[in-house]
């Protein structure tokens, strides 16, 4: 009897050991996700650009997420300036769908900015383009001097809708990133984002200027040292330009005849 038992586990252990291996079955696509300008909800308009540097925040730190891809904010930027002139709010359901299908993207967040005082709140919406369906809303509230976890909250929300689920390598690089673009306070945030607002009006000396600030505040924070690179790069380009259009002009006038 235990002859034959042996034989029984030799045979099909050998069976086993014969069948082809199954090859591990390919990783799922990420899914592609575009990040709105906030929308100031606030009444007051100082906190008109504050939806920009938030949304850029949260594209930042998104890009850390392998299950996600993440439109530019270069790329959104292009494609919503035509809204911003429109006035659109992207908040708006129809508005962040036909936003979303514009930038080729799956799944769209919106949110608003509906209070600073006396605690900050801020309300998203996450939106399944293809379906115009609202897979998850959210709110948060914080103190202003505690910013950075209004945005670590958002990322949390947001992951959660999408029903990604992180392993805890990916989580650690997730506040890895986070981590490395901590703004604590709003008023800081509030010039980053007056700074990026002027960026993408193509005021990139002033730009730079509005940008002081922020770096001596935060001169580790990896977004700040980015967006400050970029904006110093095309001022000095913007610079050079103006220098050859002068030299030019002042060639044809010399030129021109009397």
């Amino acid at each position: 009897m235990l002859l034959r038992t042996l034989l029984l586990l030799t045979a099909l252990t050998t069976a086993e050991a014969t069948l082809p291996r199954r090859a591990d079955a390919p990783a799922p696509a990420p899914k592609t996700l575009a990040v709105l300008y906030f929308d100031n909800r606030t009444g007051s308009s100082d906190y008109d650009a504050l939806g920009k540097g938030l949304a850029a925040m949260m594209i930042t730190d998104l890009a850390a997420v392998e299950a996600l891809q993440v439109v530019e904010r270069e790329h959104l930027q292009e494609v919503l300036q035509e809204m911003e002139r429109q006035r659109s709010q992207y908040f708006d359901q129809s508005t962040a769908v036909r936003a979303g299908k514009l930038v080729g993207a799956q799944y769209i967040l919106a949110g608003q900015i509906s209070a600073v005082k006396p605690r900050v709140r801020l309300d998203t919406r996450l939106i399944d383009v293809s379906t115009s369906e609202i897979v998850k809303t959210a709110q948060v509230t914080g103190d202003e001097e505690k910013f950075f976890d209004l945005q670590r909250r958002l990322a949390k929300n947001l992951i959660d809708g999408l029903e990604i689920a992180l392993s805890p390598e990916a989580q650690a690089q997730l506040e890895a990133q986070q981590e490395a673009n901590r703004i604590d306070r709003l008023g800081t945030m509030v010039q980053l984002s007056e700074a990026i607002s002027l960026f993408d009006r193509g005021e990139y000396p002033d730009a730079v200027l509005k940008m002081g600030p922020v770096v001596r505040s935060q001169p580790k924070t990896l977004v700040v040292q980015l967006t400050y690179e970029e904006m110093k790069r095309r001022a000095a380009e913007k610079t050079r330009e103006k220098s050859k259009q002068k030299t030019r002009e002042f060639i044809r006038g010399i030129l021109k005849p009397n």
